[in-house]
């Protein structure tokens, strides 16, 4: 009897121990809707990406090439144009190399982060202070896509008046394209939308992340003209965070 009481105790406490965490699993996948959660943990997972802690990558054009190196945790961004610029970003302040008006940009604010997002989704649009609503599937360029429209809370970023829709292959639940309204000028052009397609996708350091992406026009609620092409090369991850410095010490001296 001591022996089968003893076996008994043990089974109960293994069976009591395992629950909590069965609960937190449970949490943790049910935080979002199925289709993005499908969509996360087909670019590699939540997991995945929240254990690292930089990344950097060329963004390149046919006029030209920046560079972007981000600090996952924080934000904090550098960015370079070889020759011509470096601008360097934290939670609170923006610092020039040589000075602000090698930038061309007529609001250096603006670009804070804005090349890493279109890079960064999913995964951005994991971040708190994201509400996501499961919309209708539709096909676009011949794929029958899953979507889910992107909001912000008041105080989420910038501009937290921009909206998104993710339109995710049913069949392979990667990033086909998106819609994206930009509101940092003018709030209310919230449901002015624009469109991304995601057209090349390579897998690094375990996470899916794109290649191309080819801007177009968002008319008539279908794809228009084209209007850009954008490529991202040189891409590494690393679960170490930059030097905090290199985002204000910028001159390299």
């Amino acid at each position: 009897m001591k022996v089968v009481n003893a076996i008994t105790i043990v089974l109960a406490l293994i069976v009591f121990g395992c629950q909590p965490k069965r609960q937190i699993k449970e949490e943790v996948t049910s935080k979002y809707p199925e289709t993005f959660a499908n969509a996360l943990k087909a670019h590699g997972g939540l997991d995945t990406w929240n254990s690292m802690g930089r990344v950097e990558f060329d963004e390149i054009t046919d006029k030209d090439t920046v560079n972007h190196l981000i600090d996952l945790k924080n934000r904090n961004e550098r960015m370079e144009k070889e020759s011509q610029y470096i601008v360097g970003y934290t939670s609170d302040s923006i610092y020039f190399h040589p000075d602000q008006s090698s930038f061309p940009g007529k609001d250096p604010r603006f670009y804070h982060n804005l090349r890493f997002y279109f890079f960064a989704l999913p995964f951005v649009t994991a971040d708190p202070g994201v509400n996501h609503e499961v919309l209708e599937p539709r096909t676009i360029l011949d794929t029958e896509c899953n979507r889910v429209k992107i909001t912000f809370g008041n105080e989420v970023g910038f501009a937290p008046k921009d909206q998104y829709i993710l339109w995710y292959g049913k069949k392979d639940n990667l990033l086909k394209m998106i819609n994206f309204s930009v509101t940092y000028y003018n709030p209310e052009k919230a449901e002015n939308y624009n469109a991304i397609v995601y057209s090349k996708w390579e897998e690094i350091a375990g996470l899916k992340v794109p290649t191309e992406m080819i801007g177009y026009k968002w008319e008539n609620d279908s794809l228009g003209d084209e209007r850009y092409r954008k490529y991202f090369g040189n891409i590494s991850f690393s679960k170490d965070r930059p030097d905090p410095n290199v985002f204000m010490d910028l001159s390299g001296e």
